[in-house]
């Protein structure tokens, strides 16, 4: 029962205090007022009221995500950078002292490290993910908790290969040759010629008997050949293959025996048979 309808309930004490029974009962197609309607809530999304108080607004503001989060990182606006970098720095430290992680896992200097913050963006935005709801559910224990542990595993490896807890100080990645750290020395011209590389395959026949020469052609627009391959010879099947037939032993039991048979270079025009003998001279075939 609502509210509305808890109003407008009327009690056996009332039925007494009722003097004209008309005026409250009123008869069907009589106007009735019936006081002042409920409005209904805001839409969401719509702007706030003018008259709201602006620490307010702001209070309710910061109840919402970021509008960075969930964006990925290299492509974060550079007026919401900061903001970003900051909102992250307070999620790390929040995980670090919520789940007792050490250097070992996410060393001071893990925002020099773009593996690192990669990793701890990814897990920031799966953490919100399975609260963003705000209802109960599995998602906190079946995503969150177990992916963590394996994001805690990836850290440890990262924060290893890049030694900076073994030295106590930020150590900057090892550049190999004469470029920069993790920038490959790319072969420009071989680049172009193998992503310009384009690959066909055709299945060619084998021939009966002697070799079958082929080769590939190059032709422009007016069918003038301005390029061949060299030729490679393609051999008829020459190798002679002997049918060849085995048999084992699967199980015996009880009244039977069960056999299996191998039947090497299987051809069409042949058939498989079994005989059987009582003295292995004499053999019958066995149906």
């Amino acid at each position: 029962m609502t509210a509305h309808e808890r109003n407008a309930w009327v009690s056996d004490e009332d039925f007494e205090e009722l003097d004209d029974w008309p005026e409250a009962f009123p008869n069907e197609g009589d106007e009735v007022s019936r006081g002042p309607q409920v409005q209904d809530e805001q839409p969401q999304g719509t702007p706030l009221p003018e008259y709201m108080d602006e620490e307010i607004a702001a209070e309710l503001a910061g109840n919402m995500a970021p509008v960075w989060l969930g964006t990925r990182w290299r492509e974060i606006p550079a007026e919401q950078q900061a903001d970003a970098w900051n909102g992250l720095r307070r999620w790390v430290d929040w995980l670090i002292k919520e789940y007792w992680l050490t250097t070992s896992a996410i060393p001071p200097c893990w925002y020099r490290h773009s593996n690192i913050v990669a990793e701890l963006y990814a897990a920031m935005c799966m953490e919100h993910k399975v609260w963003e709801e705000n209802e109960p559910g599995l998602g906190p224990t079946m995503f969150w908790h177990t992916n963590l542990q394996q994001v805690i595993v990836r850290l440890k490896a990262m924060v290893d290969d890049a030694g900076c807890v073994r030295d106590g100080k930020h150590k900057d990645p090892i550049a190999y040759g004469s470029g920069p750290a993790h920038e490959l020395n790319y072969d420009e011209a071989d680049w172009e010629s193998h992503v310009r590389t384009v690959v066909v395959r055709k299945e060619i026949d084998r021939p009966t008997d002697g070799v079958l020469y082929v080769r590939a052609g190059l032709v422009d627009g007016d069918g003038k050949t301005i390029a061949r391959s060299e030729p490679v010879g393609i051999k008829h099947h020459s190798v002679e293959e002997t049918p060849e037939v085995g048999i084992e032993y699967l199980s015996t039991n009880g009244g039977h025996g069960v056999l299996k048979a191998h039947w090497k270079h299987y051809r069409d025009e042949l058939g498989l048979v079994w005989e059987a003998s009582t003295n292995g001279h004499h053999w019958e075939y066995y149906e």
